[in-house]
């Protein structure tokens, strides 16, 4: 698939915010013993502070019906369970850019262990505020059509990430996926939104 195939909608530079729950979620994975605290709360908080100036946001999304889109989407016009048939599909990347990523390599490498999970657990959360943040944007294009969204779908196998990167030329944005597979930079989020066929209004 071409870099040329979608046209492609760009955004930089818009802010997220990370919900201090949902850090805290993922750092309770990360950690078999993560107890929500007032000190971590408070940890937490001030990573969260700190990331801002690490951000370096950036968005790329197409929207696809049917007859346009490339072979490689075939698989996502499959109605999900209880979902009817997609009347076009929204392909996106989203990333937080690297700033997040080197900060928690340094920490590392210091053996600064705990601070990493929190960093990690923060990253994770922004990369899904990203993915959110273009949902939402979507989502008025869709209304505007008189369609509503599907459930969100990722993109699980390296051949289909790889091309929709491709399709989207991800790597003006600094977007991409090394030849093992692993996406970069590390907080990524790419996928499809499918959107439901057109409301039926009561006359």
């Amino acid at each position: 698939m071409s870099p040329a195939a979608l046209a492609t909608k760009k955004i930089r530079k818009f802010r997220l915010h990370a919900r201090p729950s949902a850090v805290l979620r993922n750092l309770k994975i990360l950690l078999d013993n993560a107890q929500d605290t007032p000190e971590l709360a408070n940890d937490i908080e001030t990573e969260a502070k700190a990331a801002q100036s690490l951000l370096d946001s950036a968005a790329l999304y197409a929207t696809v019906t049917h007859g346009a889109a490339p072979a490689v989407l075939d698989a996502f016009w499959a109605p999900a369970p209880g979902e009817p048939a997609p009347v076009a599909l929204t392909v996106f990347a989203v990333t937080i850019g690297s700033g997040l990523e080197t900060e928690l390599a340094g920490a590392l490498s210091r053996g600064e262990t705990f601070r990493g999970r929190v960093l990690t657990a923060l990253g994770e959360e922004l990369a899904d505020q990203a993915a959110t943040f273009v949902e939402r944007l979507v989502g008025e294009e869709a209304q505007a059509d008189a369609c509503e969204l599907l459930d969100r779908r990722s993109v699980a196998d390296d051949a289909t990430h790889r091309a929709v990167l491709d399709s989207l030329d991800a790597g003006r944005v600094g977007i991409g996926q090394d030849p093992a597979g692993h996406r970069f930079p590390r907080f990524t989020r790419v996928g499809v939104i499918p959107w439901g066929p057109p409301s039926k209004k009561k006359k």
